[in-house]
């Protein structure tokens, strides 16, 4: 079975996966949407069960893998994950479904969620916007910067979680300011593949906490809300963790040598305001008198 997200299902890259899996492709499915819907993920299983699919092939960002995760479930369905853009979630046993009734989304780990397999391509990040580059690659930094406060997290993780930081930090500019960059893309990827492993080790925290709750309840994209909230939130941690700060600080060249616990978010905010996505909640079109959604 081939899920895709609906951008991709007629380029290229989504070509070359139909003609690699031939005749054993007995399924498609492209309603794939921001923050994996819960009634998209029913419709995905019951097609792969009409089927009888044993492998999914997932093409696209978090959404699409999302899918593909919530297929795999329970199911002794494989998933193999072809990321398109730069959260990681290919690497990780995580998977966030969202009830859109309640406005509500739920985030679970299980091991059946963890792609078999994961493939790394930078062409097929080529056409990835300046937006899109730019709001997912500050997740995967964002999973790489709580990694390395976690609680109770594994001492072999914030290592890999500080390199993955390096990567990021250096390439995602790069990409935003010239996307067909592709050895800036390969550099970027692995900055994801990093985050990504490194977040599957370690227990999320505030700020995951409240990008998936804020995500769930307006829609606002996963990673936009990412990019708004992750130099805020480490302002508020950095006085509890200043020892990670001053490695997140260092990771990115912003002086750590000053022991300054406000550089690393400091760090982070300035990285931010080179992007062209919303900086404030309210430019991502939240308002104050927004009213919750309507619960059934």
């Amino acid at each position: 079975m081939f899920v895709c997200t609906p951008s991709l299902k007629r380029s290229t890259h989504a070509d070359r996966v139909r003609s690699s899996l031939g005749s054993r492709l007995v399924a498609e499915f492209d309603d794939v949407a921001p923050h994996v819907p819960r009634e998209a993920v029913d419709a995905a299983r019951v097609l792969a069960a009409e089927k009888q699919v044993d492998v999914v092939v997932a093409l696209g960002g978090g959404s699409a893998i999302g899918v593909g995760k919530g297929i795999a479930l329970g199911k002794g369905v494989a998933l193999i994950a072809i990321p398109t853009t730069y959260a990681g979630s290919e690497m990780t046993p995580v998977v966030g479904i969202t009830d859109r009734a309640e406005g509500r989304k739920r985030v679970q780990r299980d091991p059946a969620a963890l792609p078999r397999l994961a493939i790394y391509d930078p062409e097929v990040t080529l056409d990835l916007s300046p937006e899109l580059t730019a709001s997912t690659g500050m997740n995967g930094l964002a999973h790489c910067v709580e990694a390395c406060y976690a609680r109770d997290v594994n001492p072999a993780v914030p290592p890999v979680a500080l390199e993955g930081l390096r990567h990021i930090a250096r390439a995602l500019p790069l990409c935003v300011a010239a996307g067909a960059d592709i050895e800036a893309r390969e550099d970027l990827l692995l900055g994801a593949y990093l985050a990504g492993f490194s977040i599957a080790n370690a227990a999320m925290a505030l700020h995951h906490g409240l990008c998936h709750v804020l995500g769930g309840r307006t829609g606002i994209a996963h990673g936009v809300v990412n990019a708004i909230l992750l130099p805020h939130v480490m302002a508020f941690n950095a006085e509890a963790v200043p020892d990670a700060m001053s490695a997140i600080a260092d990771a990115m060249d912003a002086g750590a040598r000053t022991r300054d616990i406000g550089a690393a978010p400091r760090a982070v905010a300035a990285l931010v305001a080179t992007f062209p996505v919303p900086k404030r909640l309210r430019e991502a079109g939240l308002s104050e008198d927004r009213p919750p959604p309507t619960r059934r």
